[in-house]
């Protein structure tokens, strides 16, 4: 099968449909005034890669802003690669320097930023041959085209409601709370969104956190936004966390405070009406001076039948004689 046309009467979306549904082998060579792009089918599945605007690997440059592997390192691989047949990737694996997990992850990210660069192109041609040029030539890769269609049209549809929320990329993320099963659950969080709030560090910037996290761009932006959204990361400028947090402690103090200040007006209210009664049974100086003399007495005298062991609940009345009268002789 041999297609030819522009892009403008058939779009990359149908000829992926195309060469998918019919499971066809061969490389499709789509053009642009941007860039050429060829693409390798086996059985209607993409297999291999690559672009006239790659000057080297374009893996290297996402695992260099990713820290996974350093300039220097990458630059003794390439003078390697030149003496002898290993790859600047197989020298950097055999000597311990890049896992082989880290290179898949950065493929993915170089496939499917191009896939997402050409499904919007408008304009241009296509070309698919029944032929399937060296795929030494290109990126190696093993990618459904059913799934890259549909995931690539999720993400256009949902970019321009992501892009109005995305913060500064120079901005901070902070954890809010801890995952749980029940808010994963409860907010539909993805396992790449997870991995994005795992890498969340206040000392990380945005964008050092999309580099790092060997995800698409345009996916790892939107786990971001969908964090925010879920109130589980708030985001600050770089270095402001520490007087947000003193700002915070300051107002909770504020707040226990003036909850304080209520109980104790409330307790200097009741002891004021207190004391505005006057009442008996406040000790010593708030009894009345014509009050106190008589207690006093009593007091006393109580002390002097208590020296006596004279107990005056213990008398009895009745046991008083009374004396008849004397008569007068």
């Amino acid at each position: 099968m041999a297609l030819l046309g522009t892009l403008k009467g058939f779009g990359v979306t149908e000829i992926f449909q195309l060469i998918s549904q019919q499971m066809k082998t061969g490389t499709l060579v789509l053009n642009s005034p941007k860039a050429n792009v060829m693409i390798a089918f086996e059985d209607g599945v993409i297999v291999g890669m690559t672009s006239d605007q790659w000057t080297m690997d374009p893996r290297a440059e996402v695992l260099i802003k990713g820290g996974f592997i350093h300039e220097k390192q990458l630059k003794i691989a390439f003078e390697g690669e030149k003496k002898n047949s290993n790859t600047w990737v197989d020298i950097l694996i055999s000597q311990g320097k890049l896992k082989k997990t880290f290179l898949e992850k950065a493929t993915n990210v170089v496939i499917k930023d191009i896939l997402l660069e050409i499904f919007q192109w408008k304009e241009g041609g296509y070309r698919f041959e029944d032929w399937v040029v060296e795929k030494e030539s290109m990126l190696s890769c093993h990618i459904q085209s059913e799934g890259v269609i549909l995931n690539t049209l999720r993400i256009i549809d949902e970019w321009p409601l992501i892009k109005q929320k995305i913060p500064p990329v120079d901005y901070c993320p902070v954890t809010i709370m801890p995952l749980t099963e029940d808010i994963v659950r409860k907010n539909s969080l993805a396992d790449v969104d997870m991995q994005l709030f795992d890498l969340i560090d206040e000392k990380k910037t945005v964008e050092y956190i999309v580099r790092e996290s060997l995800e698409p761009p345009i996916e790892a932006l939107g786990s971001i936004v969908r964090l925010i959204d879920a109130g589980l990361v708030e985001v600050f400028p770089q270095g402001t966390r520490d007087s947000r947090d003193s700002s915070l402690a300051r107002k909770v103090f504020l707040g226990h405070l003036k909850s304080a200040s209520v109980y104790v007006l409330l307790i200097i209210c009741i002891a004021g009406l207190i004391m505005a009664g006057n009442p008996r049974i406040i000790k010593g100086g708030f009894i009345p001076g014509e009050i106190r003399g008589p207690i006093e007495e009593q007091k006393n005298i109580a002390a002097q039948y208590a020296k006596q062991e004279i107990w005056l609940s213990r008398l009895d009345t009745d046991s008083y004689v009374r004396h008849p009268a004397s008569s007068p002789e």
